[in-house]
């Protein structure tokens, strides 16, 4: 403490004498390790974003990569000869004024900047990295201080902020910012997120992996000595479409693989782990979540034993609708939200609508996997057959959300067009279920991989297609030795259907012994018919309702 004598004031100082000391040491985690992608472009791209905007804010849930990438940063500014003051977590101390700024000057001259003082802080070219900035959110005075002077100056000197938060608004950083913060003004250009963002001058870098960070990563793991993960380009193609580039997903399915196959790699009976091991893995979903609960990721997922009852409701109202609005006035939604069970991002910058949504597949997954059972039997009585379920589930299809443009999913990610009517369908499944049957949906969510939909309770399966799309090759699934026919040699599917959805109506399907249904759509979705292989109307058209 004692170079704070001078330069803070002996007053100062006498009051800070008693606070530990500033929480700069770094976490033990190691940037040289060669197992670690240096994701160098991006680095570059957020450090050239910090140096030209002030502040940056860097939102994600635990362990997206928020700490990795802010160490990353901290080496970079520090090659580059760009003073670089890394702080793993705040630690406010309300009883001083102005403690905001004393706060950091202790904290770069803590890292060696032994000029800095209270007095010639503003001209200081220096960038704070402060980590886990969520626990500054209650500190009005570094908020309304430094922060806000930096967020609201045009010029290019001074100190800079890059603070990685594991959740806060989109737009304003703290939920319930004082009046005159700086919550008005955090730019586009200022946030980075899990993903990039499809909002116009967002920055084109995210928390998430590239694939280029991605396919790098893999070629480290392959490489690593110790425990080598050597994958074809299908299962590399596979993983990143399920973990979204979510670096601790990632790490986390890698050390899945590994322990899963680990013997079959060391003593090389399969050269590397193709895309079919891995479904292989995953089709077994308790075995699955015990191999990822036993990695760093758990830190992320919603463990049964920390989640109320609102909480559970809320996460399950986001399985079924893919979101929901940031509503903080609801308690179930803040728990989610704070605890980082959800992400928030924002839709639309001129309605500055916000909405929460999972992280990746995987923590749909989860929720999927452990907060839908219930002790109640499936209604066999009021659905004795696939058909009469699928038939009650298309009646409660809404126009509304087949017309969406716009529809986010896991990671803040646009879903693609041809989603619509699988997303739909799993809604109205839990709506007509009321989670009262375990329902089990593909693994990545974009049906390249295992059957759509199974109701595990009766052993069913359905499969949506949009306007035939691969026809042939989902039939061919269920009959000789398609992909399907283990799992109904060991009696997981008893009866299944493939649902075509479209808006035209098709030719007749070469075998009309396919368990196929054609729904067909109006063009504005407001009503549908349902035919069989063979073309013939089984369900006549009937209306659907918002």
């Amino acid at each position: 403490m004692e170079y704070l004598s001078h330069p803070l004031g002996g007053v100062l100082c006498s009051q800070l004498s008693c606070l530990q000391e500033p929480v700069t040491e770094l976490p033990e985690i190691d940037i040289m390790d060669p197992l670690i992608c240096p994701r160098t472009a991006t680095v570059q791209e957020l450090a050239r974003i910090v140096l030209e905007e002030g502040v940056v804010h860097v939102r994600g849930t635990p362990t997206s990569g928020k700490t990795t990438l802010a160490l990353l940063l901290h080496k970079y500014n520090t090659d580059n000869d760009v003073k670089s003051v890394y702080i793993r977590q705040w630690s406010p101390m309300k009883s001083i004024e102005h403690f905001g700024t004393y706060h950091l000057v202790w904290h770069a001259r803590a890292a060696g900047f032994t000029s800095v003082s209270y007095d010639n802080f503003e001209s200081q070219d220096i960038t704070f990295i402060l980590d886990n900035a969520q626990t500054s959110y209650k500190d009005d005075q570094l908020w309304l201080g430094p922060l806000k002077d930096q967020n609201n100056n045009c010029r290019q000197f001074g100190p800079r902020f890059c603070l990685f938060m594991s959740y806060g608004s989109p737009t304003e950083g703290p939920d319930d910012p004082s009046p005159n913060s700086i919550r008005s003004g955090i730019k586009i250009l200022q946030r980075v997120s899990i993903t990039v963002s499809r909002l116009e001058n967002s920055p084109q870098i995210s928390l998430f992996f590239t694939r280029e960070e991605f396919d790098d990563v893999l070629q480290r793991k392959r490489c690593d000595q110790k425990r080598p993960v050597p994958l074809d380009s299908n299962a590399a193609d596979y993983l990143f479409h399920l973990t979204n580039g979510h670096p601790g997903a990632v790490e986390a399915v890698l050390a899945m693989i590994h322990k899963a196959h680990q013997s079959d790699l060391l003593h090389r009976v399969i050269p590397e782990v193709t895309k079919d091991h891995i479904l292989e893995i995953l089709d077994d979903e308790k075995r699955s979540f015990r191999f990822l609960l036993e990695t760093p990721f758990e830190r992320s997922l919603p463990k049964r034993s920390n989640v109320n009852a609102n909480a559970a409701n809320i996460l399950r109202q986001v399985l079924k609708n893919g979101s929901i609005e940031r509503d903080l006035e609801n308690p179930g939604i803040k728990e989610c939200y704070q605890r980082g069970w959800l992400h928030s991002e924002i839709v639309d910058e001129e309605t500055e609508e916000i909405v929460c949504v999972f992280p990746t597949r995987l923590h749909a997954k989860y929720v999927e996997q452990y907060m839908t059972r219930s002790l109640t039997r499936f209604p066999k009585r009021k659905f004795p057959t696939v058909e009469a379920l699928a038939e009650a589930v298309l009646r409660e299809f809404s126009p509304r959300n087949l017309s969406l443009e716009t529809r986010l999913g896991t990671g803040a990610v646009v879903r693609p067009v041809e989603a619509c009517y699988q997303d739909e369908f799993y809604r109205c499944l839990h709506q007509v279920l009321g989670f009262a049957s375990h329902v089990y949906s593909e693994w990545s969510g974009d049906g390249d991989g295992r059957i759509d939909f199974r109701i595990t309770d009766v052993a069913w399966g359905i499969e949506i297609l949009r306007d035939g799309d691969r026809l042939d090759a989902h039939c061919s699934r269920f009959v000789k030795n398609g992909s399907y026919t283990g799992w109904i040699r060991k009696g997981w599917l008893k009866d299944w259907l493939i649902i075509d959805c479209r808006s035209s109506t098709p030719r007749a399907y070469k075998d009309p012994n396919t368990k196929l249904w054609r729904a067909i759509f109006a063009d504005d979705y407001t009503s549908i018919e349902v035919r069989n292989a063979s073309n013939n109307v089984i369900i006549p058209r009937f209306p659907l309702m918002n």
